[in-house]
């Protein structure tokens, strides 16, 4: 009997879930054992949910030396633990031949790793879940398919986000947590936004992030969308040298952004700075730490008018959250802002058992041929099945998981530190995502 392929999946999180789940559906196919490794054991054996080709194991985080040989013993490792943990993962895998898939942004350590995979035949493939992956996959296939017939681009526009599905939207921030909330909390914080309008760069500091949405809409609703981080850097990445607008961005609903940018001006959402607060003081206390003295004694929603200059939709955003709250406060009161409010918000944003989010992404693309300009747009609308297999746990696990399969049966060619921007890419992985359900309607007109 041949001898099973071992896939190894470090990491057993929320967005794992739907990964795992659709590596075990394809094992018996492809003769796999797949191994799932995290802190929490019982996590790990949960998200197997006793599949005969399934095997959890338990991670030391103080001790490398069990997840190294796993690593080093698997056909193929899927790293879904923090970030900053991928690049010794990989160096480990790269090492013993083994090929790697994560759903991260290529960072400088990674990026180093490059040569030595090359060297050694091994592909590290990265940015392949849902943003960053499927943004590339789909806005690639169609950048691609413009200038094969002879379009020169003028406009790229791209935005996503991981909503609440309109049946489980109660509340009126439109919003609950369906991936890691601390990233959430720290969105926009990371640095400028950086992009391309009219043919010039285009800088917003990160005070001023969440005060340059603008309206997009998708299957009839509508969305704000905020610039995200440096677009400026897809230029070279996408091939679009000469193009006049590119945009990428961030997705959220009707009045999240100016509730938000409220927080940010008040310097609610910093995590910079450590504080310490009264034990047992208020929501209200905490929220009058944040507004001058001398306001404040005008009353506290006054207080945040003034430094806001919010709207009464803003500022009953605010009240929602129980921010002018006398009575109910922080269980923790020392930390950052951040870290402080951001314990609030798991509890008011959580995602219920019966909830269901919701992925949306919207790709606008502007063209022109033989004088002519055209403008075609690319949307997705997917909701979740349930709050374990989430919307986003399927459009982060779903492309890596069809990614591992054609890495095992040798599809792909390419070694060294990836991302997929190739057509070897989305030719595979676009057309077995639209078998799952994840599905783009495409809409072209002449301007």
């Amino acid at each position: 009997m041949e001898t099973k392929k071992s896939v190894v999946v470090l990491g057993a999180g929320r967005s794992s879930s739907s990964l795992i789940q659709e590596l075990l559906n394809r094992s018996e196919a492809n003769n796999w054992q797949v191994a799932v490794g995290d802190v929490d054991v019982a996590l790990a054996q949960q998200k197997c949910s006793a599949h005969p080709a399934s095997e959890a194991f338990a991670i030391d985080p103080k001790n490398n030396a069990i997840r190294d040989e796993r690593i080093k013993s698997a056909h193929l490792v899927i790293s879904m633990v923090p970030a900053f943990l991928h690049p010794e993962i990989a160096a480990v895998a790269i090492e013993a031949g083994v090929p790697v898939i994560t759903p991260s942004y290529v960072s400088p350590e990674m990026e180093a790793l490059h040569d030595r995979a090359v060297e050694k035949g091994v592909l590290v493939l990265n940015e392949i879940g849902l943003d960053p992956g499927i943004d590339h996959l789909s806005a690639k296939q169609v950048l691609d398919r413009i200038a094969g017939e002879g379009g020169e681009m003028l406009e790229f526009e791209s935005y996503c986000g991981g909503l609440i599905a309109p049946d489980s939207d109660d509340n009126p921030w439109h919003y609950k947590f369906s991936w890691n909330p601390r990233n959430v909390v720290l969105a926009g914080q990371a640095g400028p936004a950086t992009f391309l309008a009219g043919g010039s760069d285009r800088l917003v500091p990160p005070h001023r992030v969440f005060q340059n949405a603008r309206t997009i809409e998708v299957g009839g609703t509508s969305f704000e969308g905020y610039p995200n981080r440096d677009s400026i850097m897809y230029v070279e990445k996408y091939g679009l040298d000469g193009i006049q607008t590119l945009v990428r961005g961030t997705l959220r609903g009707e009045g999240f952004c100016a509730g938000w940018d409220a927080l940010v001006q008040l310097g609610c959402v910093r995590d910079d700075v450590s504080m310490a607060w009264p034990t047992g003081c208020s929501w209200a206390d905490w929220l009058r730490s944040f507004v001058p003295a001398q306001w404040a004694e005008e009353g506290l929603e006054s207080a945040v008018r003034r430094v806001t200059h919010c709207s009464e939709e803003t500022l009953s955003r605010l009240k929602w959250l129980g921010l002018f709250d006398d009575q109910s406060g922080p269980q923790i009161t020392d930390g950052t802002p951040a870290q402080i409010i951001q314990a609030l918000l798991e509890v008011k944003w959580e995602l219920k058992p019966k909830d269901r989010d919701m992925i949306v992404m919207w790709h606008r693309f502007l063209y022109e041929i033989n004088g002519e300009k055209h403008e075609v747009t690319s949307s997705l609308r997917l909701e979740g099945r349930d709050a374990v297999y989430t919307g986003m746990s399927d459009t982060v696990g779903w492309p890596m998981a069809i990614a591992a399969e054609a890495m095992l049966q040798g599809k792909f060619e390419q070694t060294g530190v990836e991302v997929p921007l190739h057509r070897d890419y989305y030719n595979v992985i676009l057309p077995e995502l639209e078998r799952l359900g994840v599905h783009f309607e495409e809409t072209h007109r002449t301007c």
